[in-house]
């Protein structure tokens, strides 16, 4: 397919009338990006680190997922800059939404190397306290020695894959990812079966991923017919990080949220049945939150076009978009529960082999049949919160993650087990999916009027 430039004379992409056909070809990229990365790294996993590394790499990968969820929790937030830029676009302010991402991109850079250098000076502490034990510490520690170096390239990938459908190019997300995920595969490859490497393998091969999609974002947006591109840097940073705080602080905390849940559940996990059940419960998770990765590409693609007609004040067009989404949720919810249901045998065989332990092959056969039930309701609840957001009703967006990710996840995940034993563990998600799903409607409801998605029409915030 030809490259096809776009001058700042013609009109922005994401901000067009959009047909629901229209709208389909131009968030299937980012969709089939997200779930297509999401399996591709899961077969990764499954492949290299379950198989040729075994049971306890992945079980140990698993205790320090926490860490690696702060770093998303940081890569959520300053990719929010995003939606400060699409509502300068609507407003026509074009140069300032430049040099903002401009800026943010140096900023997370900055923040990635205080990480690093943070990780470096407290590996040991920082592992033992997400809870590795004396058998999977050697796996956690040989991997993380590698991981922090690529830290700031995890950040700055966030916000330039945010970009991509700013600059009217979504395709070119995938494009970036597809080449991050071969890299890993070939890496992964080289290293760990032909080189027999270990799993310190895994992290070279994810090193090289993150430079080489970095190393695409910088050539992309260094041209500049692009609608957004990197230009001069202005030197309001403070004034700049108040913003995204304020933008980015729903994703932030949702994603330290999720950070503390997986922390509780690993320590619950590994007191009812060791090192098994968090090995189970990491193929479970996994393979749905590869899925869930999806409703984030759809979403994450619709919600700069609903923050672009909120900056134009154009209730007509932020209605259709709202509506819009909603039928393709709905639609993209049912081929994922047809798939999951359909291929969970050949999803566990992925993870385990004949020698692996069938009790956990058995717990996670049973975890595949109940634990992604919870999509049916993930789905709504995660277009309301980031729809919220970026339309300026950040309270309520941060109360309903607080409500999804700290209060309803992590006490269903003491409670559950606690109460119906190691069959609990299972039933977390859905539980905690279906409460956030009341609460969500009654938001619906309440700003009903002020969007203009009602039937009635009204659509106060025009006046604003």
């Amino acid at each position: 397919m030809p490259i096809v430039f776009m001058s700042e004379t013609q009109t922005n992409t994401i901000g067009k009338e959009f047909t629901f056909t229209e709208l389909m070809k131009f968030v299937a990229p980012p969709v089939v990006t997200r779930l297509f990365v999401s399996l591709l790294s899961t077969l990764d996993d499954s492949l290299f680190v379950s198989r040729y590394c075994g049971q306890n790499a992945l079980a140990a990968f698993s205790i320090a997922l926490p860490w690696f969820m702060f770093v998303e929790a940081l890569g959520m937030m300053v990719s929010s800059i995003s939606i400060i830029c699409s509502i300068k676009m609507g407003e026509k302010k074009n140069e300032e939404a430049k040099s903002d991402f401009t800026t943010m991109v140096l900023i997370a850079l900055g923040i990635g190397a205080i990480l690093t250098l943070i990780l470096s000076l407290f590996l040991d502490k920082i592992l033992l306290f997400l809870g590795e034990t004396e058998l999977l510490m050697p796996y956690a520690k040989t991997y993380m020695n590698v991981s922090r170096f690529y830290v700031p390239l995890i950040l700055t990938s966030y916000i330039f894959s945010s970009f991509y459908v700013i600059a009217g190019k979504p395709r070119w997300a995938m494009y970036s990812q597809l080449i991050n995920i071969l890299c890993q595969f070939f890496f992964d490859y080289l290293f760990i079966v032909r080189l027999d490497t270990g799993i310190v393998g895994a992290a070279y091969a994810n090193l090289i991923g993150s430079i080489s999609v970095n190393i695409l974002a910088f050539i992309f947006f260094s041209n500049k017919e692009r609608e957004i591109h990197f230009t001069k840097p202005h030197k309001d940073i403070w004034g700049l990080l108040k913003k995204v705080m304020v933008y980015g602080r729903m994703q932030f905390f949702t994603s330290m949220a999720i950070s503390l849940s997986s922390y509780i559940n690993n320590q619950v996990q590994l007191g009812i049945g060791g090192e098994e059940v968090v090995a189970a419960f990491t193929i479970v998770s996994n393979v749905t939150f590869m899925f869930m990765n999806s409703f984030f590409g759809l979403i994450g693609s619709t919600s700069p076009i609903a923050s672009y007609a909120y900056g134009e004040r154009n209730a007509k067009k932020l209605s259709r978009i709202c509506k819009q989404t909603v039928v393709l949720v709905t639609i993209l919810m049912c081929i994922i529960i047809l798939i999951i249901v359909s291929g969970k045998n050949l999803i566990i065989n992925l993870y385990l082999t004949e020698s692996s332990s069938e009790k956990v092959r058995q717990m996670a056969s049973l975890g595949l049949s109940i634990y992604p039930m919870a999509l049916l309701f993930f789905g709504y609840n995660v277009l309301v919160e980031d729809f919220s957001n970026a339309l300026g009703l950040h309270k309520t967006s941060l109360f309903l993650s607080t409500m999804e990710n700290v209060v309803f996840q992590n006490s269903a995940a003491i409670l559950l087990p606690y109460i119906f034993g190691l069959n609990g563990v299972w039933y977390v998600f859905l539980v905690t999916e279906v409460l956030t799903f009341f609460i969500t409607v009654v938001i619906v409801y309440i700003n009903k009027d002020v969007y203009g998605y009602g039937k009635e029409g009204i659509a106060t915030f025009v006046n604003k």
